[in-house]
């Protein structure tokens, strides 16, 4: 029998869910039919597509584990499986590279500075782009996957199976050592972002200052990609220390007292993570927000027709 906390958490995981998958298929739906009408794909789309796709994945992938550990949270504890893991690991890493891949291209196409590095990085904005969601995601997938197979050489011990929730043992200092390594893989996709942003607060200071040098005014069409761009890569890595915080609940979940409830209780907030960038992803593309409003402005009338 569920109790009233988990019927909250199931709700709310549910819901999130919804919008998430809704928001994702959405994004990969308008950029696809718009790659069917003219034959070519903008790179800001296509990292929007592969962005979507992997939030897709890892939204299904979150979901499996919703169940399982609603449904059995004690075979969940000592019977994991190396299914939903590899997925797991390869749709997290999929979308926190076509995340970062995302706020770098921000900063490359937004951004204005005359040093030559950034010249020359900018000048080659594709490339730098399909070696962040290519080339360093295949890296640190190989690393994951080679972590992931010594995480499975643990031995988990059940100590007492007349417990509701039996306790389980693993080989403690191996398993923080790879948590750590894991983790610290993390930093620097989000230290990349982290650096685009900054450089985005500091490329709109120079360019708010030379306007009002010029006594051109304050606001202006490069001023205006600058604050969406900045809100967004904000989004990004406010999300992203969520869902990191909640995944580190759920990992630790088997040492806190009430081990179930403790666990479900990170899921909304990981959920949160694929779900609400992608929302805001749309809130801040032009086109996606259009196509959004026609959208909505159909559903309407239909609405209304159907009075």
């Amino acid at each position: 029998m569920q109790s009233s906390g988990e019927k909250i958490i199931l709700v709310l995981v549910a819901g999130e869910f919804l919008l998430g998958f809704l928001g994702n298929g959405f994004m990969v739906l308008v950029n696809g039919i718009d790659w069917i009408k003219s034959k070519k794909f903008a790179t800001v789309d296509l990292i929007l597509v592969q962005l979507a796709i992997s939030r897709i994945g890892l939204l299904c992938t979150l979901i499996s584990i919703s169940s399982q550990l609603i449904c059995c949270f004690a075979e969940l504890l000592v019977n994991k499986s190396k299914v939903v893991d590899i997925f797991w690991i390869l749709t997290h890493l999929s979308s926190i590279w076509s995340a970062t891949s995302l706020s770098v291209f921000y900063f490359l196409k937004i951004a204005n500075f005359s040093h030559p590095l950034f010249l020359w990085l900018k000048w080659r904005i594709n490339q730098v782009v399909c070696m962040l969601q290519v080339g360093l995601f295949l890296i640190t997938l190989f690393i994951n996957l080679l972590l992931f197979t010594k995480t499975y050489n643990f031995t988990f011990n059940r100590e007492n199976n007349t417990k509701a929730f039996p306790e389980f043992q693993v080989n403690g200092s191996q398993y923080i050592t790879l948590q750590v390594i894991v983790n610290f893989l993390s930093l620097l996709p989000f230290t990349l972002s982290l650096s685009s942003f900054f450089f985005l607060i500091l490329s709109l200071w120079r360019h708010t200052f030379q306007m009002k040098l010029n006594a051109t005014g304050s606001k202006d069409s490069s001023t205006e990609a600058h604050v969406r761009a900045m809100k967004a890569t904000f989004c990004f890595l406010f999300l992203f220390i969520l869902f990191n915080l909640s995944t580190s609940i759920a990992q630790w979940s088997h040492i806190i007292p009430n081990k179930k409830l403790a666990g479900m209780f990170g899921l909304p907030l990981m959920i949160l993570y694929p779900s609400g960038h992608s929302l805001i992803l749309i809130l801040y593309n032009s086109k996606l927000r259009q196509a959004a409003l026609k959208v909505w402005w159909q559903v309407r009338c239909c609405l209304k027709r159907n009075k």
